[in-house]
This record gives structure tokens, sequence and C-alpha cells, in this order.
């Protein structure tokens, strides 16, 4: 008898605690600690083509390509050569 309410306390405590602990998680997930996200280039105020950018060169997918087979195509056989342009500029 005392086991079983020994048991059915701790499944208890153990369900509140488990149900705290997954609301805390899922607020801490929603709540944006100060200044986080401007530590994050992406999520931050710096805008993603600038960050491409600054990487290097940045080619963007042309917009008449419509299928995944024009693009496979776009990537494979023009992509290559631009960027083998770019690292040898002919002059």
């Amino acid at each position: 008898m005392l086991t079983d309410v020994a048991i059915a306390l701790t499944a208890i405590v153990a369900g509140f605690l488990t149900a705290l602990w997954l609301l805390l998680l899922w607020v801490g997930d929603a709540v944006d600690l100060e200044g986080e996200r401007d530590l994050d280039p992406i999520l931050g105020a710096r805008d993603p083509v600038a960050i491409y950018e600054s990487q290097g060169p940045y080619i963007p997918m042309p917009d008449h390509l419509r299928t995944r087979d024009e693009m496979v195509d776009w990537l494979t056989k023009d992509l290559p050569r631009l960027t083998s342009e770019m690292q040898n500029p002919r002059t």
C-alpha cells in the first residue's frame, strides 16, 4: 500500500517536472534573448545577399529556368564554365 502511494507520488512529480521542462523549452525558443539575433548574420539586420557577396563571387540562377531538368542542366554545364571564367579572367 505504501509502495503504491510512493510510486504514484513519484509519477505525479516526474510528470509535473517534465511538463514544466517542456514548457520552459517551448517558451525559451519563442523568446528572443537580448541581441542574440543581432549576432547571427542570417537572422540579423544584414541582408543575406550582402553576406554571399562578402564571401566571394555570387552567381544567381537565371530566372528563365523553370523545370528541374533545366536547372540541373544549367548547374552541370553553364555554372562550372562561369566559375572557371571568374577564377581565370581572360584579359
